[in-house]
């Protein structure tokens, strides 16, 4: 019988490796599985949750869509969630999309379609008042993600002005990319002048729109397509699909050349053929075919689920298949001990991009292959991502090829590999302080810094992954307390940093010492402690003194924490030197707030919806006022929602609580409401 324990670092494992690729794929534009293995991963990770009731989902990416927002740029919060698409691999996985929906809708229903290209490009949202183009965005986590108008106004081909008759307000939704020919051009320019050249289009595309300087972005051939709606101010704009691409092309706005209407499931299979036939013709990239219902009130009657509409999914193309020599394997660690095989290949093209490295995921899939080094094998580039092994060709197989093993103990360090599993981050300062690039210790301390840093942790503004990979790499950071004492020298030496941006990036490191305890305990990377579980501890114990000299018996009695999460929690504070480095941040500025004492008042268990920019205060600030007064904060407008805060641009939800006659606070009187006045 699988223990409890099992399950929860398997429930662990799941969220991490997700999290994991989702910021491969979302923020660093370079993603090492494919879609399909993702949809794998989240598959397992969302029956596993169904399964088991006692596992912590709050931080769980089946809530999420992508990645945070990153880089120095301004946020950019989407008035309806930026959802991402479900994806078929077969025309099975598509009739039972159809089956799904009909299901859904509980009458019989003739679906018809619209077909379009799925381009491999960035994608963006476009904000018109009264026809102007005011503002831009990108994708983010789906809820938040960073404002690039500036750079999206270099694109001659969006209109700053839509033509005709246009809504008062409307999210235009589409996707950035450039043409094939001119990235060619590009890669052989930046190639001649030695600069490093671009691995894909759609990385030329992610870096270009992000730069802070919108005079690269001009020199960029950007395009766009445009292919849905966001929010609309007025609900029944359209009545179709077809008909909104019709509209958009009469505001002047760039639609594809190749969407297609299809009456029925049958001709949108024949139409995927056709197009997959043309696809190599084409002068951009695309990764699949885009299905959509073409009735927009059947698209209102099946909605969204948390990631994705349910009246629309993308067709994936079979993958590219080559043949490669495996020159070795060596394995990587992450942050939680876990080691991960990667076959390193002998270079080898595959639909124009050169494999050199394929990750194995785990040892059971390297003793399912019987892998071995020096091993020909086969290899597909799946949904034109990365490749993946998936047979060895046994007949070229020299004799005395050795069985793959994974390695008991570091190269370097010589501790066993239980030691990186078993302990924590942060349990020995050993995985805190090792310079050396062989020692299993160095990729995990990298792991563990980059969580330290993130949003739901320190919060750490500007500091992404490159950022932190050469802070460790030139042995400026060897230990967490390092990281702020980190001087503008250091910053300044780096690529791609100015006075403007040290200086920003250093007092986002400043000011982050001041926290709330919370997140401190989240930041810490305590295996088991989950954000919810980190707010529990907080409430619980109230302060970093009395929760570092707690016992077993005082972390098992608070709320979510299970033994082995005690356990962990007990090990962690046990350690003295755990407690030095603590104390440590201390004395660099550490400052914890302490949790919000919850009052009695006239908003106690009252829920309550935020929405819009307010003049007075941030979502997070006016979110903790609000907790602090008994409120109960939700992200969607019910029936059973009290109140509505609405600031401005509030969007679809201000409609929604119209519609269920909720109150609405105005910006103007929020402060009146939250003192009962």
């Amino acid at each position: 019988m699988v223990s409890k324990e099992d399950i929860q670092k398997e429930h662990i494992y799941l969220k991490e490796t997700i999290r994991f690729h989702n910021n491969k794929y979302h923020s660093e534009d370079n993603p090492e599985i494919s879609d399909q293995e993702f949809d794998q991963l989240f598959k397992q990770l969302k029956e596993l949750e169904k399964k088991y009731n006692f596992l912590d989902i709050s931080d769980s990416p089946s809530n999420f869509v992508g990645a945070i927002k990153l880089s120095e740029l301004s946020s950019f919060e989407h008035l309806i969630p930026m959802l991402s698409l479900d994806n078929a691999f077969s025309e099975e996985d598509l009739s039972d999309f159809e089956k799904r929906n009909q299901n859904k809708i509980k009458e019989k229903v003739n679906f018809s379609y619209l077909v379009e290209p799925k381009i491999d490009g960035v994608a963006i949202s476009l904000f018109y008042k009264k026809g102007i183009l005011t503002k831009a965005g990108t994708r983010g986590d789906g809820v938040v993600g960073e404002e690039v108008t500036h750079n999206i106004k270099t694109i001659s081909e969006i209109p700053k002005s839509l033509k005709n008759n246009f809504p008062d307000e409307i999210e235009i939704r589409g996707e950035i990319f450039v043409e094939l020919n001119d990235f060619k051009k590009i890669n052989q320019n930046f190639e001649k002048r030695g600069q490093k050249v671009f691995a894909n289009p759609r990385n030329f595309v992610a870096g270009s729109i992000r730069q802070l300087d919108s005079k690269i972005a001009l020199e960029r051939p950007l395009k766009v397509f445009c292919h849905s709606v966001g929010f609309i101010s007025k609900g029944n704009f359209f009545n179709t699909q077809k008909e909104m691409i019709s509209k958009f092309k009469d505001w002047g706005l760039p639609v594809s050349d190749e969407i297609y209407f299809c009456e029925n499931l049958d001709k949108v299979n024949r139409q995927i053929l056709k197009m997959t036939a043309k696809r190599e013709k084409l002068n951009y990239e695309i990764d699949g075919i885009v299905v959509k219902i073409n009735d927009k009130s059947l698209q209102e009657r099946l909605g969204n689920s948390s990631r994705s509409p349910r009246w629309a999914i993308a067709k994936k193309f079979l993958a590219e298949q080559g043949e490669t020599e495996i020159l070795s394997i060596s394995f990587q660690m992450g942050r939680t001990g876990v080691l991960t095989p990667v076959a390193n290949l002998k270079p080898v093209k595959l639909g124009g991009v050169t494999i050199s490295n394929a990750t194995l995921h785990n040892m059971d899939e390297v003793k399912r292959l019987d892998v071995r080094v020096g091993d020909y094998v086969k290899i597909i580039r799946a949904g034109d991502v990365i490749p993946k092994v998936t047979e060895v060709i046994l007949k070229k197989r020299k004799p005395n090829r050795k069985k793959i093993m994974m390695p008991s103990s570091c190269p370097t360090c010589s501790n066993p590999v239980s030691f990186f599993e078993l302990n924590t981050p942060l349990l020995d300062t050993s995985l805190l302080s090792t310079t050396n690039k062989n020692c299993f210790g160095f990729s995990q301390f990298k792991e563990t810094l980059k969580h330290f840093v993130s949003r739901n942790a320190m919060d750490i503004d500007g500091l992404g992954q490159r950022t932190i990979d050469l802070f460790i790499e030139k042995e400026f950071i060897k230990s967490l307390p390092d990281l702020f004492k980190i001087t503008s020298e250091n910053i300044l030496s780096l690529e791609g940093f100015a006075d403007k941006s040290t200086k920003k990036l250093l007092e986002s490191i400043k000011s982050s010492l001041k926290t709330d305890l919370y997140r401190f305990i989240y930041a810490l990377g305590i295996k088991e402690i989950g954000l919810e579980t980190s707010k529990n501890l907080s409430n619980f114990f109230t302060s970093l003194d009395k929760l570092s000299k707690a016992s077993y018996d005082d972390f098992i009695s608070v709320n979510d924490v299970g033994e082995v999460a005690a356990s962990n929690l007990e090990k962690f504070f046990s350690n003295e030197k755990n407690l030095s480095l603590i104390q440590e941040l201390v004395k660099l500025g550490l400052d914890l707030k302490p949790p919000v004492s919850v009052k009695t008042s006239h908003l106690t268990d009252k829920t309550i919806v935020i929405t819009g920019r307010l003049s007075g205060y941030s979502r997070e600030t006016l979110k903790f006022k609000l907790e602090g007064l008994g409120a109960k904060i939700s992200n969607s407008v019910s029936k059973k929602t009290d109140f509505l805060i609405a600031g401005e641009d509030s969007g679809s939800k201000l409609q929604k609580a119209k519609e269920y006659d909720v109150k609405i606070v105005t910006d103007s009187n929020l402060e009146k409401f939250i003192s009962n006045s």
